[in-house]
């Protein structure tokens, strides 16, 4: 086999149509998009931007009122990333968002299971050293969990 078909064949076998992006809708969120995004053109395949709302323990809002806070922080997550796929559909029609509720990996894992996304697209972020000591970076446990490609962009800046 000659190396022309070789490439051909990887070509053929290439076929993306469904990435799942996994937001955490901080500020590298938009970079993580447009990276995504730029994929998503070509290839013409259709982008679903996912985030997981992972409520805070009880301790860190209190006992009152805990239910109403949870509710306006889920609302409030889904507004900014509700927010972001309007700001990507503005050029690029093919955005979806999917909200869930969870352990992120296993969310994002599950949700790309389910739609049969080809590729998943994720960021990994420079870290603090309590955030690497406490596992908070997602990415690894992404990589580890799914059945598709995982293409993780990573963020130079600090």
């Amino acid at each position: 086999m000659n190396t022309v078909e070789t490439v051909q064949d990887q070509e053929t076998v290439l076929n993306i149509k469904t990435i799942l992006v996994a937001v955490d809708l901080s500020f590298h969120s938009e970079k993580t998009v447009a990276y995504a995004l730029a994929v998503a053109r070509r290839f013409g395949a259709s982008l679903k931007l996912i985030h997981v709302y992972t409520p805070p323990t009880s301790t860190e809002f209190g006992m009152q009122d805990t239910y109403s806070l949870l509710e306006q922080d889920r609302e409030d997550a889904e507004r900014r990333l509700a927010a972001l796929a309007d700001q990507v559909r503005r050029d690029y029609p093919k955005c979806e968002y999917l909200l869930r509720t969870g352990d992120p990996s296993e969310q994002i894992t599950n949700t790309a299971n389910l739609l049969g996304a080809d590729l998943i697209v994720t960021a990994c972020h420079h870290q603090t050293v309590v955030g690497h000591l406490l596992n908070l970076d997602q990415a690894p446990k992404i990589i580890h969990r799914a059945r598709c490609p995982v293409l993780v962009w990573r963020d130079e800046e600090p």
